[in-house]
């Protein structure tokens, strides 16, 4: 088995934190582990040190929006794939999340291990392939 991979949790509710953690322990075909932060300027500020394989971002954080968060993050240039949680439904919420430059939104109520895990798979796959398509665009470095 491969080595874990590290997933930042921007969530203000510890609970939440909890039953994440303990979801992502239940993953099958990757290990990861996970690092905790519970406000907006300890989270951007850990999601931009590129150190995550992914981040799971709360819409709605104590001190801060979710959404504010993620287009601050990628108008830095950040490349860690980022998805959306919340427990808001309305469709324009999700349309926000992904406007702003989100791998994915899933609605806290929805949140299962098979669902996140696929969810997770997919967002860092898709950002490696992403990564791999821009640099072969750049081409070789003379």
């Amino acid at each position: 088995m491969s080595s874990p991979q590290k997933l930042l949790l921007i969530d203000d509710d510890p609970l939440v934190a909890q039953l994440i953690t303990m979801l992502v322990a239940t993953f099958h075909d990757q290990p990861y582990t996970v690092e905790h932060v519970p406000n907006y300027a300890g989270g951007l500020q850990r999601l931009l040190t590129g150190q995550y394989a992914l981040c799971l971002l709360d819409y709605r954080l104590g001190d801060g929006d979710g959404l504010q968060l993620l287009r601050e993050a990628k108008s830095q240039k950040c490349e860690t794939p980022i998805i959306l949680i919340t427990g808001d439904t309305r469709e324009e919420t999700d349309l926000a999340a992904m406007d702003g430059g989100a791998a994915d939104f899933i609605n806290k109520g929805d949140v299962k291990p098979d669902l996140l895990e696929r969810a997770i798979d997919y967002a860092i796959k898709t950002a490696k392939a992403r990564q791999l398509l821009l640099a072969a665009k750049k081409g070789p470095v003379t």
